[in-house]
């Protein structure tokens, strides 16, 4: 956190792949702008959630993975990552972001999403 609350990042996209692939194994991430358990699920309905990629590797191939980022959510606090799925613990990723500048109403509407559930 800058602590400039004027300026924000909208993700543009968000790809994640673990270290280590278990063939077996399902893998699951999510953005937020609050911290979440881990092993929580994918929830449109919590605010705090905007970004999801989840990949099932029982196919043989983790690719294509599910990825959906929320374009209305901005961070211009802290952003938090889950992840789940990975036998050594270790992920890439990748986020794309763009800079956003913001009036103080919508300062404050994005801080009030961070810690809102819904």
């Amino acid at each position: 956190s800058d602590g400039l609350i004027n300026y924000g990042l909208r993700i543009k996209s968000f790809v994640l792949w673990p270290e280590d692939i278990v063939p077996t194994q399902k893998y699951t991430s999510i953005l937020s702008l609050d911290t979440i358990p881990s092993g929580t699920l994918p929830d449109a309905g919590d605010n705090r959630q905007f970004s999801w990629v989840q990949a099932d590797a029982a196919t043989g191939n983790i690719w294509p993975a599910i990825n959906i980022v929320d374009p209305d959510h901005i961070v211009n606090r802290d952003l938090f990552m889950s992840m789940v799925g990975s036998a050594t613990g270790v992920y890439n990723y990748l986020i794309e972001c763009q800079v956003v500048e913001l009036t103080d109403d919508e300062a404050i509407v994005t801080i009030i999403k961070e810690t809102s559930q819904s």
